[in-house]
């Protein structure tokens, strides 16, 4: 088992946090575009022949785990320079006396 830094543990700490929210009962902007999706998904399903309805599945979640790999690694990287901003400031000293 690969040891985790003190970094790595406090991100999937936060992780595990910020997955158990509703983003539907926070977000109207989530809201009404996972609704408008789903409509697009519904749309796509009746056009489409029964053959290419696993690929289109397939397809969607795919693009989920881009987007969930995209905003974890934007955070990840939020975090990262956040603790490294606090820590230039807490070492900043004066140039002049």
């Amino acid at each position: 088992m690969k040891k985790k830094n003190l970094f790595e543990s406090a991100m999937e700490s936060m992780e595990m946090v910020s997955l158990n929210i509703p983003l539907q009962e926070v977000s109207s902007e989530y809201y009404y575009s996972n609704i408008a999706a789903k409509e697009y998904e519904g749309e796509l399903r009746a056009a489409l022949p029964q053959s290419l309805h696993w690929t289109l599945c397939q397809l969607i979640d795919k693009h989920n785990e881009m987007e969930a790999a995209s905003i974890a690694l934007s955070y990840k990287q939020g975090f990262s320079d956040s603790v490294r901003f606090f820590m230039q400031a807490l070492s900043w000293e004066t140039s002049r006396r």
